[in-house]
């Protein structure tokens, strides 16, 4: 029985799977980026080319044995811009047979299995993208951090230096932030940190690596982290909302679903979004995500074929999540 690839590429690392056509999974990898926005073509070409060459030996099968690539990159946008160049990267290794979406696009199938719905991305970045019944599709946010990624741990990091500045001046609020932020940063004066942020330029994942420290710290109840945290959840609560809005689905029930390390690993968060939501959008129907994203990819890879997805496809598929 032929296999599908299914790919799932980002800026810092990229997972590919080999699922058959009864949804068993024979191998998976991990190798390093493939956002062709971020690194080198080459890296991005090596990336791709060791994950399915890993996975096809790790499967014990071969190129022959795939009967589609179906891959979700994070440089690929909602709408299919940039689609065309990763097409032209997958028919140099050898395969003509491809699906090519965005990450969100594949984020959103694997939270809702492929259904209709709003699916919120919140991970180092965060976004939104809404599928409605007609298929069509809005995205809310995404633009990155200097536009906004509300509700994304990027944000979630700047919000606690700026907290920590705020009370290490002596104006804002007093804070268990400010301490700990030093201890993560690894610094005795926090003073350095404008030579940290500034001269040396901590990098986008460096800052968002911040709120998972933030995060202790609100557990611990320090109020003014966890306000950042339920704010957190408000934004992405709100951005939700637009897109229900957009899709003109006010009021009607739609499920909504959630993919990324804030929502999935933040309950401060998560139930703050929660919250929030259903005040905004009493008839929306919050589900925790059905499957990681890479799984998205291939269900949307089994639709190219035209292959049907019944349940017993997804309880295979179901019990070999839970076994991870």
């Amino acid at each position: 029985m032929k296999v599908i690839l299914a790919i799932d590429g980002g800026g810092s690392r990229t997972r590919c799977l080999t699922i058959d056509g009864c949804g068993q999974t024979l191998s998976a990898v991990e190798t390093g980026a493939s956002n062709h926005l971020l690194v080198e073509r080459e890296t991005v070409v090596r990336s791709l080319s060791d994950a399915i060459e890993n996975a096809l030996i790790q499967g014990k099968l071969q190129g022959a044995d795939v009967a589609c690539v179906s891959a979700g990159l994070a440089g690929v946008d909602y709408d299919g811009a940039g689609e065309e160049e990763m097409k032209r990267v997958l028919s140099g290794l050898g395969y003509n047979r491809t699906v090519v979406n965005g990450d969100m696009v594949i984020a959103h199938a694997g939270a809702l299995a492929g259904k209709q719905g709003v699916m919120a991305l919140a991970g180092t970045g965060s976004s939104i993208l809404g599928i409605g019944k007609n298929g069509e599709r809005v995205k809310v946010g995404g633009w990155g951090p200097i536009f906004g990624d509300e509700g994304s741990a990027y944000r979630i990091g700047q919000m606690a230096l700026r907290a920590a500045a705020r009370d290490f001046d002596g104006f804002g609020a007093k804070t268990a932030l400010t301490e700990a932020v030093k201890n993560a940063l690894g610094i005795k004066d926090f003073r350095e940190t404008v030579n940290l942020v500034y001269v040396q330029g901590l990098e986008i994942r460096e800052i968002a690596a911040l709120s998972r420290t933030a995060y202790e710290v609100a557990e611990a109840g320090d109020e003014v982290a966890r306000k950042i945290f339920l704010g957190a959840g408000e934004e992405l609560a709100e951005s939700v909302e637009t897109a229900i809005s957009r899709l003109s689905m006010s009021g009607e029930t739609v499920e909504v679903s959630y993919q990324g390390s804030v929502l999935e690993s933040c309950a401060l968060v998560r139930e703050s979004f929660i919250e929030n939501l259903t005040q905004r959008e009493p008839q929306a129907e919050i589900l925790p995500p059905k499957f990681a994203p890479v799984i998205g990819a291939y269900l949307l890879g089994r639709a190219s074929l035209g292959l049907k997805t019944d349940e017993s496809i997804f309880k295979k598929l179901n019990e070999q999540s839970e076994k991870k």
